[in-house]
Formats: structure tokens, C-alpha cells, sequence
């Protein structure tokens, strides 16, 4: 009699199989789902949500999950809802931009979409285009110079040595006619000289009437003559009376001032000789002053001459005075953009002098027609060289780039001529952070070329192969986005091209 098997080995065997069946099975599930298969109902349809990542806004897809690229959080975006005619993004799912994103207002530029945790962490500010008064005053600094036409250079007309200064210093007041130095000339002398012979010819002729006419005559056309000579050479006619007066000659020649006025320069030195033309004193009047100020170009056209204008200096705060736009210049400065204007203003003098010096700089104000305009604050335009723009902020959190004409400045706000409607909101701080994502969403559209309908032709990129442009339009633009993003940030480019999916592996 056969002896049985062991008790228990019947059940393990059952047991083995159905251990090898559950394997199987887990296997082809497995393989199933690789393969895209899958069990238990019809797919959900997405929620229409979309979620994007803050740091590659290119990564955008239907469901909450992380970036392939830096493994950040997705955020709901602010727009909220799927469009159906959605293309796909870098990570797989569907955006699509807007009409304003696909026609931004300025070139290079795309209308960007924050939620409100990312508008207070930038610490984002706003403010209203209003209609106000534009005119009043415009300001600018003026340096105040002597005026020209009261300057006098003083030299002489004849050879000489200065025996005696009577105005020693640089800065003294002298009055028209006063004395400033005596000078000896040998020419001047021989010229007085010649003038008292000529009026000590000039005596009564004789019995015959024909003759002492004459005479007369002679005598009178020689003593003219020798006068004429005195006066050519600079000679007053004060010194001339009083030589023909006393009948000797004056040895050394007063040299008087033409005006009144402060002495601003002197080279004369007792014992030193002088030649004609020699400049021994300058003298200005400075009863009335010039100021020279800058006007910017785009202010040019609210100026004009005979303007009103007040002027105030730092050196007596409070203290206005009173002028006009005495001239325009006729040249721009093309290095900073500013036109020279000239004024005059009467001076005031106490006794310490006159209170407007030359050399002094102060504060100009120009008096301007009253007009209206709309007026926004002037850290809200983004000024590059070539166009002037500003973002307005709509419901949302939807900011859109706009062009704008600017007009004058008016302190801290900008005339805007067109471009803005009143009643805009627009970003007065955290342009910078706005126009840095706007830039970047505007590359990751195509549309950096600047003008055109946003048509322009692409730059030629690796990535137009090596994800084929043509089929793949969608991949061939994150990958620009991951040039332009991580650019000179050493592995992050193939990082970020290599999370792209790519449909054909």
C-alpha cells in the first residue's frame, strides 16, 4: 500500500498558483496602463481650470500638480476657465492667449495676467489718470552773469608808464568819469604841447582887415587841429580845458571809467609800461543782471520772449525777484537736450553790495497759460530712448502694455497727450517686475520682433529642429522660452528643453 502525500501540500499548491495568477495580472495592468489603457469608466473631463508655474509661466496644464522644470507648486491662473481652441504648452496642456496678449499695444511686449498674492508681494502701486490743470509755473535753475551790455574795457590809445593807481583792487565801486590811474605818455605831452603853439598863434593879425581874417583862420584851423589829435588819442575833453585853461601841459594823463559800476578785473600796476590797446581795467554794471537757465526740448514751445519770470536764491530764502525772457538762444544743446534761455532782472543793492552777484545760481520760475490736460504720475512711464510706455492695470489682474505721447513734466507727474483715456488705472511701482514678465510672455509667444501685426519672422533657433517648427509649433516655442529664461544659467537650458514632452518618443 502506496503511502499518501504529505497533508498540507495540495493547499500550498493552490496557494503558488494563485500567488503566480495575482503577478500576472499586476503585470498586465501595468502594461495596460503604460500603454494608455484604462479601466473603470469613460475619462473625467478636466475641470477647465488652469494651473501654471510663477517662476516659467510656459508650463501651464488643466490639473494641480508640480513643474517638470524646477519642481515648483502650480497656481491656479487668474483667468481662470480652459479655452477650447487652446494650443499646447510646454508641459502638455492647453493655453490659449487672449485677443490683447496676440495684439500687444506696444512692440515686444505681451499683456500679463498676476494673481493677487503675486500683485501685494511685489508690493504693486496704482494710480488714476485725471484731467487737471496744466500750466502755472515751470521750474528750473539759472546762473546768474553780468550783463553784457554794461561790461566796459578800459585800455588806452597811446604808449605810457602808470605813475599812479587811484582804484588798487578788483571789486571796488567806481562812478562814470572817476579817475582809475594816471599815466605819463610822451606822445600825449608832445600833443599838449602842439596845442598851446597853436593858441599862442592865435593873435589879432593886424591894420589890414584881408590879412587878420587870414591869420585868423590859420590859427584857428591849427589850434582845432591840435585839439582833434588830443581827442584821438583818448584824451577827455575835461583835460583838454583844463590844459588850454592853465596853459601848461599835464604830465600824466587821467585814465577815467566809462560807466558805473564794479571793478571785476585789473592788470594795472604802478611803474608798469603800457601799449595801445593795452586792457588795464574791466568794469561792469551790474544794476541790472543776466540769468541763463535750461529749458528741456519738450518745454520750448510754452516759452517765448518778454515771459514773466521770478527768481529765487538759496542764498536769501524767501526773498523773490522779479524779471523777464529777455532772449532765446538759438541752439539746442545736443548733449543735454536743452535750450539756453537768457533773462534780465533788476539788481537791488544794500550796503554789503549788490544782492545779485554773478556766479550765484537760484531757482527760475516761469509763469505759463493755464490749459488743461491728463495728468498721470511720472515714475508710471517707462521712458527707453525710442517710445515712451505705461501698463494699465484692468479687473483681474490684467495688465496691458500701452503707448503713449507724453507732453511736459509738471514736478513729479507727465502730460499725457494721447494713449490713456482719463479715469485708467495705471502701475506707478513694480513696472519694472511687470515689464520683465511682459517682455518674457511676449518671447514666449513670438513676438519680440518689433512692429508688424505680430507676424514677424522668428530668429533662427536650434529649436525650430529640433522639435520641428513646422508640426510642433507649441514645443518649438518653450524651447525659446528656456533660451531666453535660463540664458547664461549653465545646465538650466537642457534642464528646461529636456522637461519639454515630446510626442513622437
Amino acid at each position: 500500500m502506496s503511502e499518501g502525500p504529505p497533508k498540507g501540500v495540495r493547499t500550498m499548491s493552490i496557494v503558488r498558483w494563485v500567488l503566480v495568477a495575482i503577478t500576472a495580472l499586476v503585470a498586465v495592468g501595468s502594461i495596460l496602463s503604460y500603454a494608455g489603457v484604462h479601466f473603470g469608466g469613460a475619462k473625467s473631463e478636466p475641470s477647465g481650470q488652469l494651473y501654471y508655474c510663477p517662476m516659467h509661466p510656459s508650463v501651464v496644464q488643466d490639473h494641480p500638480g508640480e513643474c517638470p522644470i524646477c519642481s515648483m507648486t502650480l497656481v491656479p491662473k487668474p483667468e481662470g476657465k480652459l479655452n477650447p481652441s487652446a494650443t499646447m504648452t510646454a508641459a502638455g496642456s492647453s493655453a490659449a492667449p487672449t485677443a490683447a496678449e496676440a495684439t500687444p499695444a506696444v512692440p515686444g511686449l505681451a499683456a500679463v495676467d498676476l494673481s493677487p498674492e503675486r500683485i501685494q508681494l511685489i508690493g504693486m502701486r496704482t494710480a488714476t489718470v485725471k484731467r487737471e490743470d496744466v500750466g502755472g509755473e515751470l521750474r528750473t535753475v539759472g546762473v546768474i552773469g553780468a550783463n553784457e551790455r554794461g561790461l566796459a574795457q578800459i585800455n588806452t590809445r597811446f604808449a605810457g608808464w602808470i605813475q599812479k593807481l587811484m582804484v588798487s583792487a578788483t571789486g571796488e565801486r567806481v562812478r562814470r568819469g572817476q579817475a582809475l590811474a594816471m599815466i605819463y605818455s610822451p606822445d600825449v605831452l608832445r600833443a599838449q604841447q602842439e596845442l598851446l603853439v597853436a593858441r599862442g598863434w592865435n593873435t589879432p593879425g593886424g591894420a589890414d582887415g584881408k590879412a587878420a581874417h587870414e591869420h585868423d583862420a590859420f590859427t584857428g584851423a591849427l589850434d582845432a587841429s591840435a585839439r582833434r589829435r588830443l581827442e584821438l588819442l583818448g584824451i577827455s575833453g575835461q583835460e583838454i580845458d583844463e590844459v588850454l585853461r592853465t596853459g601848461k601841459v599835464i604830465e600824466a594823463i587821467a585814465i577815467r571809467s566809462p560807466v558805473d559800476g564794479y571793478v571785476v578785473a585789473k592788470s594795472a600796476v604802478v611803474g608798469v609800461a603800457v601799449q595801445p590797446g593795452t586792457v588795464l581795467f574791466e568794469v561792469a554794471d551790474l544794476s541790472q543782471v543776466w540769468v541763463t537757465a535750461d529749458i528741456y526740448e519738450q518745454d520750448i514751445s510754452r516759452i517765448h520772449v518778454g515771459q514773466k519770470a521770478r527768481l529765487e536764491l538759496s542764498s536769501f530764502p524767501g526773498e523773490i525777484h522779479t524779471g523777464k525772457v529777455q532772449f532765446i538762444y538759438p541752439v539746442l544743446d545736443s548733449g543735454s537736450r536743452t535750450l539756453r534761455v537768457r533773462l534780465e532782472f533788476k539788481n537791488k543793492t544794500d550796503r554789503n553790495g549788490p544782492r545779485l552777484r554773478p556766479g550765484m545760481s537760484g531757482t527760475v520760475y516761469l509763469d505759463l497759460p493755464r490749459t488743461t490736460g491728463l495728468l498721470a504720475p511720472a515714475e508710471a512711464v517707462v521712458d527707453t530712448g525710442e517710445m515712451h510706455y505705461l501698463f494699465v492695470a484692468k479687473a483681474g489682474g490684467h495688465f496691458e502694455p500701452r503707448m503713449v505721447k507724453v507732453g511736459p513734466r509738471l514736478k513729479d507727474r507727465v502730460e499725457i497727450l494721447s494713449g490713456v483715456s482719463e479715469g485708467d488705472t495705471v502701475v506707478t511701482t513694480g513696472n519694472f517686475l511687470i515689464d520683465s514678465e511682459s517682455r518674457l510672455r511676449a518671447a514666449i509667444e513670438g513676438q519680440t520682433s518689433p512692429g508688424g501685426d505680430g507676424a514677424a519672422p522668428k530668429p533662427p533657433s536650434s529649436c525650430d529642429t529640433a522639435f520641428d517648427a513646422q508640426k510642433y509649433p507649441d514645443k518649438a516655442n518653450a524651447c525659446r522660452a528656456c533660451e531666453i529664461q535660463h540664458r547664461g544659467m549653465g545646465t538650466m537650458v537642457d534642464d528646461c528643453k529636456n522637461a519639454i514632452p515630446k510626442p513622437w518618443r
